[in-house]
């Protein structure tokens, strides 16, 4: 079971990037994205200061209060971890306002931290956080350009292969951007790190 948290967002996130048993969850202004893509949610939460339209008969509805600690995000991130789910997928948060977007993949730094899998897509870009040591491969596909930003002071032993850039056991640091806007040159490339915590970025432009 993937738990698929609904963000303003706006784009179209192409529906084969959905599973037919994925739990929809809509965070405040979350719920226009999912109906432009034409999703229908379980769950709708927030404290619906970006949404003023009607909500859902048929979904579960979390009113929360304005003034909290969590992002409506976030919130959905506990819940979703309270109630045992390990794969999360943040469906747009990309591309508004920055510190929503930062917050976002604070978010995502969070479900890592917890021992589940965590990624965020738009449809045009995406953003996925690793935590070494790991090895994986990716294909060229439509996402022209990855990003590799580090999460921790340090990320070590990082290695590029099938890049216009490659690294070998490389160390990334918090305070370099180093490994942004590469490019995959070859139909299969592969990263992989030894320590720390990443960010991976994929976007078409």
């Amino acid at each position: 079971m993937r738990w698929v948290i609904f963000c303003w967002s706006k784009s179209t996130l192409p529906p084969g990037q959905l599973r037919p048993d994925d739990v929809i969850v809509c965070a405040d202004s979350g719920l226009e994205y999912a109906r432009r893509c034409g999703v229908t949610p379980s769950i709708v939460l927030g404290d619906f200061d970006s949404y003023s339209g009607e909500l859902p008969t048929h979904a579960e509805i979390i009113r929360l209060p304005a003034e909290k600690d969590d992002t409506d995000a976030m919130f959905a991130a506990r819940l979703g971890l309270d109630r045992g789910v390990r794969e999360f997928l943040i469906a747009g948060g990309i591309g508004g306002r920055l510190d929503h977007t930062l917050g976002a993949v604070q978010t995502l730094n969070f479900l890592i931290s917890h021992g589940a899998e965590a990624s965020m897509s738009d449809g045009q870009q995406s953003i996925e956080v690793l935590k070494a040591p790991f090895s994986k491969e990716y294909t060229r596909g439509t996402a022209s350009y990855l990003s590799l930003l580090a999460l921790t002071p340090e990320v070590r032993g990082v290695t590029l292969e099938g890049f216009k850039y490659p690294l070998r056991n490389a160390v990334l640091t918090y305070d370099f951007p180093l490994a942004v806007s590469n490019e995959i040159c070859s139909q299969r490339a592969r990263i992989s790190a030894e320590a720390g915590r990443v960010a991976v970025i994929r976007t078409s432009d």
